[in-house]
């Protein structure tokens, strides 16, 4: 019995040491893959992505931050609305190195291309960027720094949510969707307990960002969420009905997609008629 013991108490170590260390290496690998902050490159394996979507909310956390903290610092900086939104621009793309950038850029091509469902994977496997790509780029970055600087200061808390509610709703989809043939995203998904786990934590996420959406201002925070879930509901939609699936390029595209849909509803409640901001 003492021997029974000791060995199940050594297994048990074990085990939480193995767990400990695929929790740090996915840590490690999503602000490595997803962000510019510095962190030691290791193997995309199976196990060391165990974990990784449970911190790419991670990302837009410190996202939020900076803009929040922008909020506060650049009065004192610039005189200027436009430059102000440029900013607000740049720290969400230059923070996530363009990750989602480069997924929307191959989808906008393959859905621009009409081709059939076939076609259209082949395409999001092509390194290089269409002509139409590069005009829905520009066209992006000319709808969101204008959003922004339409954007009311107090509405930057709430808009900044959008950048942890963004990439929340991303792991979710990489779990619980349907993946296309030619989807890698199976790697992203672990097995048994931790699966249940990791979906746990991100419903944990989507609740708080809802929760901290509303308690900040009550009708931003519904147009945000209503932003969100059309951008999710539209993602669905070109997934199946384009690619038979998701894909991590595709995925990609969802956020981007999110995180100009929130800004735009948001904008819309702040230019109504009646001032239901007040709420």
């Amino acid at each position: 019995p003492v021997t029974v013991k000791v060995l199940n108490s050594y297994k048990y170590q074990r085990d939480r040491s193995n767990s400990m260390k695929q929790i740090w290496n996915s840590f490690r690998l999503a602000f490595s893959m997803y962000s510019i902050i510095p962190a030691r490159q290791i193997d995309k394996t199976k196990e060391n992505t165990k974990y990784i979507l449970c911190f790419v909310p991670w990302v837009g956390a410190v996202i939020a931050f900076l803009i929040t903290e922008w909020r506060i610092v650049h009065p004192y900086l610039l005189d200027y609305e436009f430059l102000r939104s440029v900013v607000c621009v740049m720290i969400p793309l230059l923070l996530s190195s363009g990750a989602f950038m480069d997924g929307f850029f191959r989808t906008v091509d393959a859905l621009s291309s009409h081709q059939p469902r076939k076609g259209k994977l082949e395409i999001l496997q092509d390194s290089h960027s269409g002509y139409f790509a590069i005009i829905t780029c520009v066209s992006y970055f000319l709808i969101i720094v204008g959003l922004w600087s339409e954007m009311p200061i107090d509405g930057w808390p709430v808009v900044a949510l959008g950048f942890i509610l963004s990439r929340t709703l991303y792991g979710l989809s990489i779990i619980f969707l349907r993946h296309s043939q030619t989807s890698k995203c199976s790697l992203y998904v672990p097995e048994g307990k931790a699966k249940t786990a990791v979906a746990a934590i991100l419903i944990l996420y989507t609740a708080a960002c809802a929760f901290f959406m509303l308690r900040m201002n009550l009708t931003v925070g519904l147009a945000c969420l209503a932003g969100a879930v059309i951008a999710f509901l539209y993602y669905c939609w070109v997934a199946y009905k384009h690619f038979g699936g998701i894909t991590e390029d595709i995925a990609s595209f969802f956020v981007q997609v999110c995180e100009i849909l929130i800004p735009l509803m948001a904008l819309l409640v702040y230019r109504m008629p009646t001032d239901f901001t007040s709420l």
